[in-house]
């Protein structure tokens, strides 16, 4: 009955995610496997046994980066975790002993955590053969480049030549190299401008391109300047989206950077 009731769960779950068009937010999935780790936790604390909290924090941090890392990185993680955390179902009760935790839960659980990760397998394998595949590491550099020659020739205009540093920011997220080559030339663009808020953001942002872009801490079509969060996901412009093969959500309007000294 248990596995009955979890599979149909998560399949109302599910699917009302994909009626409802709440699976097409990339946190849906990741917010469900990170809500469905909890649950140990609190059978923890109700059993009273330090010992197992301990055991079921620790199990819940292992879910918890995937899930995150598959957000920022890949969905097929999060599928992953889900699934994978169904497995850790199956042999939990011979890993932590957990007094609170009612006999039925674990093949509940299991039961609809490898459903929903199935699901959640199934819908990706089915986006990604209707959608092109993003450009690698390596193709991404002529595209790069050439909003970078664009932003050199507009040097005359500096608030148009920062507009195609943006473009190339956008696309340059693919790769560390390019990632940190964008941000030093946004720097440069600070220096000729005498900005200092700009000089000091892309001191910053250098440093976070060069650490968190292989892992794929990078908000999606952050344009990059200091004029925005370099935390915050933004919309794609639908040319750069298409070279980079993805699926973009409507245009909305950017921040607007403040002419500084009448420059630009």
């Amino acid at each position: 009955m248990e596995i009955l009731v979890g599979l149909t769960l998560a399949l109302g779950v599910s699917l009302g995610g994909t009626l409802a068009g709440l699976d097409r937010d990339r946190a849906f999935y990741a917010a469900v496997s990170l809500a469905v780790g909890t649950y140990y936790i609190l059978f923890a604390v109700m059993g009273g046994s330090s010992e197992a909290l301990i055991g079921e924090v620790a199990a819940y941090a292992v879910l918890a980066v995937v899930a995150v890392l598959g957000f920022r990185r890949n969905l097929w993680l999060v599928a992953f975790a889900l699934v994978g955390h169904g497995g850790f179902d199956v042999f939990h009760g011979q890993l932590i002993a957990n007094d609170g935790v009612p006999a039925y839960w674990p093949t509940f659980c299991m039961s609809y955590d490898v459903t929903a990760g199935l699901y959640l397998a199934c819908l990706l394998h089915r986006r990604s053969s209707d959608t092109p595949q993003p450009l690698g590491r390596r193709a991404i550099g002529p595209h790069v480049q050439s909003e970078l020659d664009a932003a050199s020739a507009l040097q005359a205009n500096p608030a148009a030549s920062f507009r195609r540093l943006e473009r190339a920011h956008v696309l340059s997220q693919l790769s560390t190299r390019e990632h940190v080559r964008v941000h030093w030339h946004m720097l440069v663009w600070g220096l000729r401008q005498r900005d200092m808020k700009e000089i000091a953001g892309q001191v910053l942002r250098i440093a976070g391109a060069a650490t968190k872009t292989a892992i794929g801490l990078v908000p999606l079509g952050n344009t990059g300047g200091a004029n925005v969060s370099p935390l915050k996901p933004m919309p794609v412009p639908a040319d750069l989206a298409e070279i980079l093969g993805i699926t973009t959500r409507r245009a909305q309007p950017r921040p607007t950077r403040t002419p500084a000294r009448g420059t630009r």
